[in-house]
């Protein structure tokens, strides 16, 4: 199936989304006090247990909370056999993992009888900051790399293009994941690196095409020359998207609570990867052309 979109010509929209979509996720994971940093960043509590009553996660976050506890509550397994993971921070700065374990375990014991602890799962606060830092230096570290391959696979203003999409894709992601209350665990930071790896692969097959078309010499100017070469791959991406898309979906639906978080951060990443390597990556190839021009 071939396509002739100007796609280079709705770019001004896409910029207006991504501002409204940037404005949007800030003010809101500002307003709910920035990131919600799971246990394995800040240190905390995740406990595995079984109640011998049918209890539901609300009922059970109300517990916690009439209490002072904030805690995550997810369900496990059958609905018949009432198992939840139950996540929450150090309740105090002052407080070890295991001093804040006890005070939730000695709430859920005061309320619920017969309750069966399966496992249990602490973090301190030094180990979870050491893997946040960790975590950050890595992730600048393969941004890094990646910025160095293009530099060298391709051209300079290509690099830059690719970077500056992946930026916008990265920072997206995780103010997505402050929108909507997400817990920021290893789970979702592996997410997070699949947004990475998924957008500058759709992003290189443009950039191949560019060249290609570049040489061929069949377009009169570069903007007809990445449209061309966007037209071309085109059906390429729809058809990868679509697919990818299905099978994160049913990880969504068929995957049960434990994934959800992490399904939904894959779809989103997915949706923006795809649409900012047409309108964040090469615009910005097309920008630095003109600039280079201008100085010769």
């Amino acid at each position: 199936m071939k396509f002739n979109i100007e796609f280079l010509k709705y770019r001004y929209i896409a910029y207006f989304v991504s501002f409204l979509m940037f404005s949007v996720f800030l003010t809101v994971t500002i307003s709910k006090g920035g990131l919600n940093w799971g246990i394995d960043f800040v240190g905390g509590v995740k406990l595995t247990a079984k109640f011998t009553q049918k209890v539901s996660t609300d009922e059970i976050i109300k517990t916690l909370s009439a209490k002072g506890v904030n805690a995550s509550v997810q369900q496990i397994g059958l609905d018949e056999k009432n198992e939840y993971i139950i996540s929450t921070t150090l309740l105090t700065a002052s407080q070890s993992s295991d001093e804040s374990f006890q005070k939730v375990w000695e709430i859920l014991t005061a309320k619920y009888t017969g309750i069966q602890e399966l496992g249990v799962e602490t973090v301190g606060p030094s180990v979870g900051d050491y893997l946040k830092k960790s975590s950050g230096k890595l992730v600048l570290f393969a941004v890094l790399m990646m910025m160095i391959y293009l530099a060298f696979r391709f051209e300079l203003k290509f690099s830059i293009g690719a970077m500056i999409a992946l930026v916008h894709d990265i920072t997206l992601a995780v103010l997505f994941c402050g929108f909507l209350g997400i817990e920021i665990n290893v789970p979702v930071l592996a997410a997070i690196l699949f947004i990475f790896g998924y957008s500058v692969n759709d992003t290189i097959v443009i950039f191949d095409r560019i060249r290609e078309t570049i040489n061929a010499k069949n377009a009169h100017t570069f903007v007809d020359i990445i449209n061309t070469s966007i037209n071309s791959t085109f059906s390429r991406t729809i058809l990868t998207s679509f697919t990818t898309l299905l099978a994160v979906l049913a990880l969504y639906f068929i995957g049960g609570e434990s994934i959800n978080d992490f399904a939904k951060i894959l779809l989103f990443g997915i949706i923006v990867g795809t649409y900012s390597s047409v309108y964040m990556a090469s615009p910005v190839v097309n920008i630095y052309s003109k600039l280079i021009q201008k100085k010769h």
